[in-house]
């Protein structure tokens, strides 16, 4: 068996595992496509994944996945880039980019009880 086979083989085990407390952070440049920059990212079916615009200049960070709660394990940069991200998204016209997932339905009395993840992947997340 080669190590290109033994790679593919360990990336498949990886990415067919559940990770339903975990949630994939995607860059992807100013108004770059949303399908194309997940495209690059290793996930299952069913995982949270999340993409964000990377506003500044520097090198974009690789995709990585985070635990419970995302906002607090990003360093400043991140944080005000996400920000920035959810302004331009709500400030688009059309409100969402082509790539989001759709909105799912939560009962009004519900957002309120929602965690940051759960948020961020209502606002930013992407269709597996």
């Amino acid at each position: 068996m080669t190590a290109r086979n033994i790679e593919a083989r360990i990336v498949k085990l990886e990415t067919s595992r559940g990770r339903p407390d975990e949630i994939l952070l995607v860059w992807r440049k100013r108004d770059g496509d949303v399908a194309a920059a997940v495209a690059k990212a290793e996930y299952a079916a069913g995982d949270k994944v999340i993409c964000a615009e990377w506003l500044g200049d520097g090198e974009m960070p690789s995709p990585r996945w985070y635990g419970d709660r995302l906002l607090s394990q990003l360093d400043r940069l991140e944080q005000k880039y996400i920000t920035q991200s959810l302004e331009r998204l709500v400030a688009a016209e059309p409100w969402r980019d082509a790539g989001f997932a759709p909105i799912p339905a939560t009962p009004a009395h519900r957002v309120s009880e929602l965690r940051d993840n759960e948020l961020l992947h209502i606002c930013l997340g992407v269709e597996t």
